[in-house]
């Protein structure tokens, strides 16, 4: 689990009275598990466009078949045997591609280290299949990185929506939010998320 401090909570609590009501009402909370981002990646490509429910029945018949996601696993199977988990063909052949291109050192993980977090996102995009947002929850919850907000997360922006009482959020409503929340707008999401998540 990747665990952010009081210092952070503070520091959103401080900025925004909204914030400070889902702090207290939610508490500490963390965020995503620091993983490997290749299978981060397979992950988020077999996820994308379906329900977390789909998504986790997909993703489980595909790490039955293939075990531990790493290329070399991945690329003992074929597209078609990819997408017999439950999967699009486009998928499957974005899956096997992200694999054969890791393998020949088309992209190195590593170098996100050393990147910042716009740099990050563009590096990921590179990837066919991964688009912005899915670059951004890489960053958020795979690298821990601490000051992500993604305008294209419709869980972020509804939490929003609910927590402040806004009936539409405009792009600029939403910048003022970020930096508001800068250099730690990753922490003040997940109380969007949350928020959205109550019943």
């Amino acid at each position: 689990m990747i665990e952010y401090g009081i210092t952070e909570m503070d520091y959103i609590s401080a900025k925004d009275p909204v914030m400070k009501e889902l702090v207290a009402h939610f508490g500490h909370m963390g965020g995503g598990e620091r993983k490997d981002v290749f299978a981060s990646l397979v992950s988020s490509i077999v996820g994308q466009m379906l329900s977390n429910k789909v998504a986790d029945v997909i993703d489980g018949r595909l790490r039955q078949m293939v075990g531990d996601y790493t290329p070399e696993l991945i690329l003992q199977k074929s597209v078609e045997e990819i997408k017999g988990c439950g999967m699009s063909q486009r998928k499957a052949e974005y899956i096997r591609g992200l694999a054969a291109d890791v393998l020949d050192g088309k992209y190195d993980f590593i170098l996100l280290q050393d990147m910042n977090d716009e740099e990050v996102v563009k590096y990921l995009m590179q990837i066919r299949g991964v688009g912005r947002w899915t670059a951004e929850m890489i960053a958020e919850f795979t690298l821990g990185r601490l000051n992500i907000f993604s305008f294209d997360d419709v869980a972020l922006q509804n939490g929003i929506k609910k927590a402040h009482g806004y009936k539409t959020l405009s792009k600029q409503r939403f910048e003022r939010l970020r930096k508001k929340y800068s250099p730690f707008a990753s922490v003040a999401s997940l109380y969007y998320y949350a928020i959205n998540d109550e019943k």
